[in-house]
């Protein structure tokens, strides 16, 4: 084995490794951070919804010390009797994951008026799609997937994968306050390492049908094809002791940015003696644009782009070009017979981060209880077949909660972006904050019609006691 030389599901390892683990701790966990959006005890984490939340964080110091989520969202599978299936027939196809791994994220409030934050994360997104296609679980042979598709005008579909470091600095503050209400606003720079990056499309590939006698062949007609990954698998080594630091050494290095405002209206009197502070505002508006940019990947020198078909490609003679594949030079030479020109990709790529506009309103009920409502409106699709980029897949989130210091329980209900319905919950107890995605994971999991579903855990610290917290906040400056 020539570990230079790596092998295709090297290229494709880290999204595959992705859409497992969320199929194996989708049953465990909460839905994206959307539970505490809104919330003034979120702490450095709330950064991840709007920038300029985190002057409106109750604490003067916070560390959330890990947190996690995973979300992910299908038309492939179904649960039957704790069976998984396959959905079958004429529709196009689609599986979108992400994951978000922060390992340190700290919040420092030097006053009430400045608010600092770092911390460290890793994401990835992925994303396949399919157009209209019928995909048979009895299927065996590329023969059987051609005779069931021969209705079907062309065959076309894309996957892309994305997973970076990520390096969160941020800054908010006060820029406007009279005796009713506040405006904060916040930017944060993010420091993108592009660690693992691979994309394939399949472009209108089309066939006919031929019989003679009893035998039936499919001819390719028409159509192309693309595949690449980031060099950095090519440049690593596995198996060494310094495989890992190599990985992050040669991968590119990209700047992003987030930007956003918030505005609190608080619930005291004009003439009133008491100080407004982070917990007794009466309406809490939030604006922000995240994500901003992509992140930077040096291309494989394998990674290559195939148009025109040659003539005479039957489905035995693809099955003999593709079969006992071990890696992908060998995958890239044998495509370069079966289509008419092959071009390398260009030396590096880009794959655009999940832009998006949010819009969060939160408002107190009294007693501790809340009511959260946040709208996400993605700036672009997830792509295709010429434009590489990865997508939120949030849309619109109702969160009742309530919320102490020490306490707190959740019930996010979700409209996501593929028409999909979810009621998930969350719970908070001290330091640990965890829930599922989907209330039916832990009700009815055995009968689903689809599998999708994610996670959330947080373990944060933070000043425990809350009159302590008021005190410093209410001090006037």
């Amino acid at each position: 084995m020539n570990l230079k030389r790596p092998y295709l599901w090297q290229a494709f390892f880290v999204a595959a490794v992705t859409l497992g683990s969320v199929c194996f701790i989708s049953n465990a966990f909460a839905q994206s951070y959307k539970p505490t959006y809104g919330s003034a005890f979120a702490g450095s984490t709330s950064i991840f919804n709007n920038p300029a939340s985190s002057v409106n964080q109750s604490f003067k110091w916070e560390a959330t010390i890990l947190s996690a989520q995973a979300n992910f969202n299908s038309n492939l599978f179904f649960i039957r009797n704790d069976s998984i299936g396959f959905h079958e027939g004429m529709y196009p196809k689609y599986f979108h994951a992400n994951i978000d791994l922060n390992l340190l994220n700290l919040l420092y409030k030097p006053n009430n008026k400045q608010a600092f934050s770092v911390g460290i994360r890793a994401r990835t997104f992925n994303h396949l799609k399919t157009e209209p296609l019928v995909a048979l679980t009895g299927m065996k042979s590329m023969h059987d997937f051609f005779m069931l598709n021969r209705q079907t005008p062309y065959i076309e579909g894309f996957v892309t994968h994305s997973g970076w470091l990520e390096t969160n600095l941020n800054y908010a503050q006060e820029i406007y306050r009279d005796q009713k209400s506040t405006v904060t606003a916040g930017v944060t720079l993010q420091i993108n390492k592009g660690i693992s990056g691979a994309y394939a499309t399949v472009n209108k590939v089309s066939y006919l049908e031929s019989t003679n006698g009893i035998d039936t062949a499919y001819t390719l007609t028409a159509g192309g094809a693309s595949f690449g990954y980031s060099s950095n698998y090519d440049e690593t080594i596995a198996g060494t002791s310094s495989s890992s630091a190599d990985f992050i050494k040669n991968s590119k290095t990209s700047m992003g940015l987030s930007i956003g405002a918030e505005y609190l209206l608080y619930n005291t009197e004009a003439h009133s003696f008491q100080t407004n502070h982070a917990l007794n505002y009466a309406l809490k508006i939030g604006v922000s644009i995240m994500d901003i940019g992509g992140v930077g990947y040096k291309n494989s020198a394998i990674s290559s782009v195939f148009n025109g078909v040659q003539q005479g490609i039957t489905d035995p003679l693809l099955v003999r070009k593709t079969s006992n594949i071990v890696n992908s030079q060998q995958l890239r030479d044998s495509l370069s017979t079966a289509f008419a020109t092959t071009t390398p990709m260009p030396e590096t790529f880009s794959i655009v981060k999940p832009t998006r506009l949010n819009i969060n309103i939160d408002k107190p009920l009294g007693n501790d209880f809340y009511i959260n409502a946040d709208l996400t409106v993605n700036m672009h699709a997830s792509g295709g077949l010429t434009k590489r980029r990865v997508r939120d897949l949030n849309l619109i989130t109702l969160t009742p909660r309530y919320e102490t210091l020490h306490l707190g329980v959740y019930l996010p209900v979700q409209y996501n972006t593929q028409g999909q319905l979810m009621v998930g919950g969350a719970v908070k107890l001290g330091p640990l904050t965890v829930g599922v995605h989907r209330l039916r994971w832990l009700t009815n999991s055995s009968n689903m019609d689809n599998v999708s579903g994610g996670g959330y855990i947080m373990l944060s610290v933070h000043p425990m006691s809350l009159k302590k917290i008021k005190t410093i906040i209410d001090c006037p400056e």
